[in-house]
C-alpha cells in the first residue's frame, strides 16, 4: 500500500496503534499515561488548580548553566518529592534574598567591575 492514500473509513477500521515505548528522559513525570501516578499526599494534592496562575518563561542562557539548574531542581525534587513548580518558586526566593551576590557575579562574568 505504499504511496496510497488512506481514507477516513480505512483509518476507522484499522487497528489502534501500539502504545509508545516508555521514555527514560523524565522519570519524575507523573502526568504521562505510561508513568505511575504520584501518591495523593504529594504531587497530586500540591498541583495548582487550572486557574491560569501558572506561566512559562524562557531565556537564553549558557547550556552548562541550564543543565546545572535542571540538575539542581531534579535533585531537590527527588530529595523532597515536592512538585518542581514549588522548587522553582523557592529558587527564585533564594535568588531574591541574595540579589547583591547575583548582581556582582553577573557583573564579573560580563567584565564590568
Amino acid at each position: 500500500m505504499a504511496g496510497q492514500r488512506k481514507t477516513l473509513g480505512s483509518l476507522v477500521t484499522s487497528a489502534p496503534p501500539a502504545p509508545p515505548a516508555p521514555s527514560l528522559s523524565s522519570p519524575d513525570r507523573t502526568d504521562r499515561p505510561d508513568r505511575a501516578a504520584a501518591p495523593p499526599s504529594t504531587e497530586a494534592s500540591a498541583r495548582p488548580a487550572a486557574s491560569g496562575d501558572m506561566t512559562m518563561r524562557s531565556w537564553y542562557m549558557p547550556k552548562a548553566s541550564a543543565e546545572r539548574l535542571a540538575a539542581l531542581v531534579d535533585d531537590v525534587h527527588f530529595a523532597t518529592r515536592l512538585p518542581k513548580h514549588l522548587i522553582m518558586g523557592a529558587v527564585v526566593n533564594v535568588v531574591d534574598r541574595h540579589r547583591a551576590e547575583v548582581e556582582a557575579e553577573a557583573r564579573a562574568a560580563g567584565g564590568a567591575a
